[in-house]
């Protein structure tokens, strides 16, 4: 996985790998582009939590989700 993907997967605590988790969060510490990069997808992500709070999904694509998370789920 490439530091990008990794530092979005540490924003949407999906990280579970404990030594990885703690290397992610040593580099947002100690590195300042890092941190800048870390800082803005965190920003991002509260400002779309914020303006899409209220939104519903339509159900086309709340099927189509569905669909492929069951195809990739059971294949």
């Amino acid at each position: 996985m490439e530091l990008a993907e990794e530092i979005t997967a540490y924003v949407d605590n999906e990280v579970k790998d404990f030594p990885v988790k703690c290397r992610l969060g040593e580099l947002i510490k100690n590195d300042f582009p890092i941190r800048n990069e870390y800082l803005i997808q965190k920003r991002i992500k509260e400002l779309l939590q914020q303006r899409f709070a209220n939104c519903t999904t339509p159900d086309e694509l709340r099927n189509k989700i569905l669909t492929e998370i069951f195809q990739v789920k059971f294949n």
